[in-house]
């Protein structure tokens, strides 16, 4: 029966590590096209500019509130906003 309990707490810590991760790859996704706007900021129209902003200012409000015991902000939410945002720039969403 010890050993069953071992099992399963190693599985939890495998979830653990795997939902981590996952969290790093949708904040790195988001962060990279996010960056790409803002390397190339002076190029984009004023209505571009202000929905960079708008989608700033919401992640910067979720992640104020956010606690450690919390989910964590939807980041492929923010990804997805980031990425229409740079349709509408006409930037290429190249992945390295």
């Amino acid at each position: 029966m010890v050993r069953e309990t071992r099992m399963n707490a190693q599985a939890v810590i495998g979830l653990r590590l795997a939902v981590r991760n996952e969290g790093r790859a949708k904040r790195r996704d988001f962060y990279d096209r996010y960056d790409l706007l803002l390397a190339n900021w002076y190029l984009l129209t004023n209505r571009i500019q202000q929905e960079i902003e708008e989608v700033r200012h919401d992640l910067h409000e979720e992640l104020a509130c956010w606690q450690p015991h919390q989910p964590e902000p939807d980041w492929n939410a923010y990804a997805e906003r980031v990425n229409m945002i740079c349709r509408t720039g006409g930037f290429q969403l190249s992945r390295p």
